[in-house]
């Protein structure tokens, strides 16, 4: 299974990272609109999305229109002590620095503890397990949440696979958006 899932990690990987520009372009814009529909009328609360990385779609544009509208917004900062992740309050034009894997964090951590969050994947099911990268980062601040996180596992629709085989530590999220819609458990 170890070896199938590290497979389709560099299939999926290699897919993403040749889609040509206005295709990329294309699908950046029907999820963003899709991940709008889903979040129109839920009362603002504390996001917590990622930083993009390995061709993954960028929500920071997304999440300025949210904070305009009255949302708060925390990106990740991996904690290299428990190995999951914790989240720091994030604005637009903020100061950052260079985080773990060079990815960016604030400057001035400030950590709060998100209602949702928005989960970079590579590939899902349709049981809505998805495949990350491997690390477990996710899984594992996810088990341990002291209240309910609504996760939305954000990605494109050639990650669907027909299984991920999950493990008993994955964890299926809420729902997956993709260009193709929202898919919920």
């Amino acid at each position: 299974m170890k070896n199938w899932r590290k497979q389709q990690r560099s299939r999926l990987l290699e897919q993403r990272a040749t889609l040509a520009a206005d295709e990329r372009s294309r699908i950046q814009h029907s999820v963003i609109s899709n991940l709008r529909q889903l979040l129109q009328h839920q009362t603002p609360a504390t996001l917590g999305i990622y930083w993009p990385i390995k061709g993954e779609l960028d929500c920071r544009g997304f999440a300025k229109e949210l904070i305009n509208s009255g949302w708060t917004v925390a990106v990740p900062v991996i904690n290299n002590k428990t190995k999951m992740l914790d989240f720091s309050h994030w604005q637009p034009g903020m100061p950052m620095v260079q985080g773990t894997w060079n990815i960016p964090v604030p400057a001035h951590q400030h950590l709060l503890a998100p209602d949702m969050f928005l989960i970079p994947l590579l590939g899902f099911d349709s049981d809505n397990y998805r495949l990350g990268y491997g690390g477990g980062y996710y899984d594992r601040t996810l088990a341990v949440q002291a209240h309910r996180v609504t996760t939305v596992g954000v990605g494109i629709e050639q990650g669907r696979l027909e299984t991920i085989f999950p493990q008993p530590y994955d964890i299926a999220m809420n729902m997956i958006v993709t260009e193709a819609g929202i898919q919920k458990t």
